[in-house]
């Protein structure tokens, strides 16, 4: 029974060992990096996409009544699925997640390949991911400006904590109150409940609080960076929900030359 348990608590501790040492390394793996790219360039490329699907496509469905915005959706529907091919190419190269493409269509003739290219649903999924980047773009650009920009205002507190004036926390003419209330009828009787929470702020004036709030600032470090990560990790499986197995233009463009 004590050779059970001692061994229960050693792989206990050994496990915690290894969740500490896999959450205080993030910032020295590769593949953050590689995710915080990717996650950097979302945001141009995200706004880019979607501003050219939704002209694009404004103009072609404006135009489809005298048949002119046709080529014009088949045009917008070609570049997107240029655009999204790019996307796999990125995915792979800086997510953790290969995205493959189908090169061929199905069908002898022409004909049939345009028709088998207009019924494929990985045909019009693009057209989802591509706007959906932008989402990913402004929600990472976000978290990353102000997790990070704080948790390094943070971390170098200690360096001018001396200096008069120095407050952390939400500085604002009257501290923000949060407000929960809670009511319970009792026959006759409504009852309420409320409770008042203040979010302050505080001055730092010694050394120790400097240091407590370096620390502080790591820790956000440190969980923002895991955060982005989760949120590159889901984009990841996201984009090959939608993307893989997609048709892919270039195919076509190779075997012309």
């Amino acid at each position: 029974m004590g050779s059970t348990t001692t061994g229960t608590a050693r792989t206990t501790a050994d496990r915690f060992v290894r969740g500490l040492r896999w959450f205080l390394s993030v910032p020295v793996r590769r593949e953050t990096y590689r995710r915080l790219a990717y996650l950097l360039v979302a945001f141009p490329l995200g706004l880019l996409y979607f501003v050219g699907l939704v002209v694009g496509l404004s103009i072609g469905i404006g135009l489809s009544v005298i048949l002119v915005g046709i080529p014009i959706l088949a045009f917008v529907v070609g570049v997107a699925l240029l655009v999204a091919q790019f996307e796999r190419w990125l995915v792979s190269l800086l997510l953790p997640v290969d995205i493959d493409a189908r090169r061929e269509l199905e069908g002898e003739r022409r004909r049939d390949r345009a028709l088998d290219l207009a019924t494929d649903l990985r045909t019009w999924t693009p057209l989802v991911y591509l706007p959906s980047v932008f989402l990913l773009g402004t929600a990472s650009f976000t978290l990353l400006t102000t997790g990070l920009s704080t948790a390094l205002a943070m971390l170098l507190v200690p360096l001018y904590y001396d200096q008069p004036g120095l407050y952390v926390g939400i500085v604002t003419d009257r501290a923000p109150e949060f407000h929960q209330t809670v009511y319970l009828a009792w026959n006759q009787l409504l009852v309420g409940f409320e409770a008042v929470v203040t979010v302050g702020y505080w001055e730092i004036t010694t050394l120790p609080q400097a240091l407590a709030v370096a620390v502080g600032g790591i820790v956000l470090g440190l969980l923002t960076l895991h955060a982005l990560n989760a949120l590159a990790g889901l984009f990841a499986r996201y984009a090959r929900l939608l993307l893989a197995d997609g048709y892919d233009p270039t195919a076509l463009i190779g075997s012309a030359r």
